[in-house]
């Protein structure tokens, strides 16, 4: 009995580590996502292991730059004896500057996620309420993700973990973007290292403290 809470504490430490809007109580965090479209960079800091305060900065195609305070509530958990499952809603609002004009944007946003030490999934959907500029109206930016992965090898927390995840990336009225990672997870320190089916490269990168 001992081994197996011991073995689902851990699990739980590992899982909650991973790129997770919302972490332990305390915790800061510092997440970046790039492609060739769009970077985000984020700094969190956990009020809570249920609720989250952050700052993000976006940029899209090298045209639209925002700034936004956000707000992460873990609204559900599933902790299971070797997986968890995590539902998270995200609001935000701050200032876009695109053609060289500021105006107001809002962001509301959910993800979701189970994961195994063998198996993960995860999907997401965000959108950019943007304010429309004084010369032409704005459309709204949306995007949506899928995500499936599985780690070749089973690791302890303390040792290098390696995941092979499929992406599925849809935004706006553009093409689904497919993205292959390689995922390196080290203790608090996570890395994605990948590459879209047409040849573009994504680095994405996660920590906690």
């Amino acid at each position: 009995m001992l081994k197996i809470l011991l073995l689902t504490f851990v699990s739980a430490i590992s899982l909650s580590a991973r790129a997770h809007p919302v972490s332990f109580e305390g915790a800061w965090g510092l997440m970046s996502y790039n492609d060739n479209k769009e970077n985000e960079l984020t700094l969190n800091y956990s009020f809570k292991s249920y609720f989250s305060a952050a700052t993000s900065f976006y940029k899209f195609e090298d045209i639209i730059e925002a700034t936004l305070p956000r707000a992460s509530l873990l609204a559900k958990r599933w902790n299971n004896e070797d997986s968890q499952g995590n539902v998270y809603l995200g609001v935000g609002y701050g200032l876009e500057k695109s053609f060289n004009e500021s105006k107001g944007v809002g962001l509301a946003q959910i993800d979701a996620d189970w994961e195994s030490r063998k198996y993960y999934v995860a999907a997401s959907y965000a959108q950019f309420f943007r304010q429309d500029s004084d010369f032409v109206k704005r459309e709204d930016i949306k995007q949506g993700k899928v995500r499936a992965g599985f780690a070749p090898y089973l690791a302890e927390y303390n040792d290098l973990n390696t995941w092979f995840i499929a992406q599925f990336k849809k935004q706006d009225n553009e093409d689904i973007e497919v993205t292959q990672f390689v995922r390196l997870f080290y203790r608090n320190v996570l890395i994605e290292l990948g590459t879209t089916l047409g040849g573009g490269g994504a680095l994405n990168f996660m920590a906690h403290y």
